[in-house]
C-alpha cells in the first residue's frame, strides 16, 4: 500500500469516527497518526514502569514541539520572540490542520489565547475517542506538551496553560513573562 492510499484510507476512518462533512485535511490526520503512536507506546510502557511513562512522553513531546516550532520558524524567517511571533509559528502549524476552519489566535499583551469550539474537533480528541481514552490524558501527555515545546522554541520564557478541557471547547493561552 502506497503512502498515499494509507493517508487516504486513515482520512476516511476519521471522517466516520468524528462525523466530519469534510474530509479532515493530511496535516490533521498526521497528528492524529503521531498522538496514536505516541499513546500507545505509553500506554504499552504504563504497564511495565507505570506512570513513569506518561512523564517520558510528556518530556518527548515537548522536544518534538521544540523541533516542529524551531522547523516552522526557519522555513517562515521567525527571528523575533514576542507573542506575535509565537502567533505566526501557531497560525502556520494549526491553521492547514483545522482547514477549512481557521485557528481562533488571538493576542493580547503578552498573552496568546487559542480557542477551540465545537464542532471543530483536533486530533487528540479523535484519539481520545479512538483509544477510549480520557481526553484529558491525550492532551497533558501528548497535545499540551507540543503546544508548549512549540511556544518555547519561539521564547523559552513562554509559559503553556490549558484553562479550559471538554469536547465542546479547549481554551490554551501562551504567556510571556
Amino acid at each position: 500500500m502506497t503512502a498515499r492510499q494509507n493517508l487516504y484510507i486513515v482520512s476516511q476512518h476519521v471522517q466516520l469516527v468524528m462525523n466530519m462533512d469534510k474530509e479532515p485535511s493530511p496535516e490533521f490526520v498526521a497528528g492524529v497518526q503521531t498522538i496514536s503512536a505516541l499513546m500507545g507506546l505509553t500506554l504499552a510502557f504504563k504497564e511495565k514502569i507505570g506512570d513513569e511513562a506518561l512523564k517520558i512522553t510528556q518530556g518527548f513531546a515537548a522536544q518534538m514541539g521544540t523541533m516542529i516550532g524551531n522547523n516552522i520558524k526557519e522555513a517562515a524567517g521567525v527571528t523575533g520572540s514576542g507573542i506575535q511571533d509565537v502567533e505566526r509559528v501557531y497560525h502556520i502549524w494549526l491553521d492547514p490542520m483545522f482547514s477549512p476552519n481557521k485557528a481562533d489566535i488571538s493576542t493580547e499583551a503578552n498573552k496568546l489565547t487559542f480557542t477551540r469550539d465545537h464542532p471543530v474537533m483536533c486530533p487528540a480528541m479523535l484519539v481520545a475517542k479512538q483509544m477510549n481514552l480520557p481526553l484529558e490524558m491525550v492532551c497533558t501527555t501528548v497535545a499540551n506538551q507540543v503546544f508548549s515545546g512549540i511556544a518555547k522554541s519561539v521564547n523559552p520564557g513562554a509559559v503553556y496553560s490549558n484553562v479550559q478541557l471538554s469536547e465542546q471547547k479547549c481554551i490554551d493561552t501562551i504567556e510571556i513573562l
